[in-house]
């Protein structure tokens, strides 16, 4: 009687291909989601186009035009995390764009979109800056719970939000027909 052969060793384990979060982090992004997809609620843009606030060409260019920063300005976010992995042992050099043609046009581009955003005003420059390109949730997607909603009872905070809101999708949509990326047919 011959026995199949087993294999040996600690049984393989296949990894969640993407990871949900802690349960915290899942009632947070539920709760502001709002009904829309959660999944959606780590980045503003997507957050936006899911709750029908904005198109999904104006997420992609809102997405563009941060590309375009950080290759013109650099890097947002402040980080040490190249510094280090210069400094390990046997590491690889870090990758650097050097190919000074393509650097140059992507100033280029990025400074026709920053003078296009504030050509439409301040407001609409820094709000989408801060959405597209540091991420930072606008007051009018924060959960109502926090009353900072944009059904919110104050009715300041209320014209506020509208305000930022048309701000920031005025800003993509400018985006947007800037770089060839408007829907067509609107």
């Amino acid at each position: 009687m011959a026995d199949t052969p087993r294999k040996r060793g600690r049984p393989r384990k296949h990894p969640a291909l993407i990871d949900p979060g802690t349960p915290e982090l899942q009632r947070h992004r539920a709760l502001r989601a709002n009904g829309a997809d959660p999944s959606l609620a780590e980045d503003p843009l997507a957050l936006m186009a899911a709750r029908g606030l904005i198109q999904a060409s104006q997420a992609q260019a809102g997405r563009y035009y941060a590309w375009l920063y950080r290759r013109a300005v650099r890097w947002p976010h402040l980080s040490t995390n190249a510094h280090y992995e210069q400094l390990a042992m046997n590491a690889a050099p870090a990758l650097v764009e050097t190919d000074e043609d393509f650097l140059a046009l992507a100033h280029r581009l990025y400074l026709r979109g920053k003078r296009r955003l504030l050509r439409e005003g301040s407001l609409v420059a820094q709000a989408t800056e801060n959405v597209a390109v540091f991420d930072q949730w606008p007051s009018f997607l924060e959960p109502k719970s926090r009353g900072h909603g944009a059904g919110t009872a104050d009715p300041a905070q209320g014209r506020r939000n509208a305000r930022l809101r048309a701000a920031v999708v005025l800003g993509l949509d400018t985006l947007a027909r800037l770089y060839g990326m408007a829907e067509r047919g609107r």
